[in-house]
């Protein structure tokens, strides 16, 4: 927490500019290319996402011109069909004020379902599945890992758990990096990480 994480989702979509250095995508850098190009390659699910009193399916489709396809299976890809299907209007269900009415899960499987159902090129997750229990959590993680392989995914997390089998991991301390590797390769090189993982191993 406050250790600069979500900054750097910020500067990735250019909400503001780095001060020093460049950022690149796919060896371009970000500022020539055009804004509503770059955001485009995202799927984003911030903290505290904005959700409208509108229907779970619209919340899906975000305005976008979508298949009835691509929404549902987001909502599968996302856990989420299983909570949708159960309420009496389904994907038709309106939402309430900042979806009061959808427990803390359920919002955060809605709002992935909508990051990841356009395919974007990068897809983040800001602590996304802090509210999901750990079962559901690991066959999001699977359903991600297999049907979006083409798509860079960045995960900003404090549960290891849910980041312990990235191919890159980044550890973030008071804005400065202080780790960076595999899972295994800071167990071993990382105090900070090392620590984080003794006090998650009991939950």
């Amino acid at each position: 927490t406050g250790s600069g994480k979500s900054t750097l989702i910020k500067l990735l979509m250019r909400f503001y500019d780095v001060d020093q250095g460049s950022i690149y995508i796919n060896g371009q850098d970000i500022r020539s290319i055009n804004m509503k190009k770059l955001r485009e390659k995202f799927g984003v699910v911030f903290q505290n996402d904005f959700i409208s009193t509108d229907t779970i399916y619209e919340n899906i489709k975000f305005g976008r011109t979508l298949e009835n396809s691509d929404i549902r299976l987001a909502a599968d890809y996302a856990k989420a069909t299983e909570f949708i299907e159960g309420k009496a209007e389904g994907f038709n269900t309106k939402v309430a004020v900042r979806g009061a009415d959808l427990s803390g899960g359920q919002k955060q499987r809605m709002l992935i379902a909508r990051a990841i159902a356009a395919h974007p090129e990068i897809l983040i997750l800001d602590d996304s599945s802090s509210a999901l229990d750990y079962k559901t959590d690991a066959v999001l993680r699977k359903n991600l890992t297999e049907h979006f392989k083409d798509t860079t995914t960045i995960m900003i997390a404090q549960r290891i758990s849910s980041i312990f089998n990235a191919d890159h991991i980044c550890v973030l301390e008071d804005g400065y990096v202080v780790g960076y590797g595999t899972h295994e390769e800071l167990i071993e090189s990382c105090d900070v990480y090392k620590e984080i993982n003794k006090s998650q191993m009991g939950e």
